[in-house]
């Protein structure tokens, strides 16, 4: 077993080998996990909501779903979910929208939580992927609005990955303010098992 534990508003990442198991854990509850996750020898390759949306067909997860790459090849099984809701819509937070929102400058983000992280593959800043975000509570309603409520996440809820290539998983413990996280960013942590 090997884990990593994501502080609350940074970001994290550790190596998951085809065939493993990759828990993401809530630690206290409410708290959205920005997730991304890269081919292990080709960094191009990355995980894609897009194209998972596009293989779905359409935008809620559920066990058993398989979740693709840009290229479609399959990264991961979805094979536990004690949590139920999930976003496959909305992209990272980054710098501009906390200053254009909140008037704060400097304020940490998932994108730039990316970019730290991986900072030694050299994916520039404008390449950088859009996120499943575990344990977001936005919801595609039937008009087509997006709503955004707080995570329903609970201590303890999980979800549970099969990696179906080897790859680098990378998560942000979203510093998302305004509600979406409860009222602050705790940690995540991520978990790996052998098969």
């Amino acid at each position: 077993m090997r884990q990593v534990l994501i502080k609350g508003g940074y970001g994290g990442r550790l190596d998951v080998a085809e065939g493993e198991v990759l828990e993401i854990f809530n630690v206290e509850g409410q708290q959205i996990c920005d997730f991304f996750a890269f081919n292990a020898s080709d960094p191009t390759e990355f995980l894609s909501p897009a194209h998972i949306r596009a293989e779905l067909r359409r935008v809620v997860l559920e066990i058993g779903d398989v979740l693709v790459s840009c290229y479609r090849n399959p990264m991961f099984e979805i094979v536990g979910d004690t949590c139920g809701r999930h976003d496959i819509v909305i992209p990272p937070c980054d710098p501009v929208r906390y200053e254009r929102r909140f008037g704060l400058r400097n304020h940490r983000s998932c994108r730039t939580n990316l970019a730290e992280v991986i900072a030694d593959k050299g994916i520039p800043y404008a390449y950088l992927p859009d996120p499943v975000n575990w344990f977001q509570n936005t919801p595609v309603m039937p008009d087509g609005a997006i709503e955004r409520y707080t995570s329903s996440a609970v201590a303890g809820d999980t979800v549970t990955l099969r990696a179906l290539q080897s790859v680098i998983a990378v998560g942000s413990a979203c510093p998302m303010i305004g509600g979406s996280n409860g009222e602050r960013s705790t940690d995540i942590a991520f978990i790996v098992r052998a098969a």
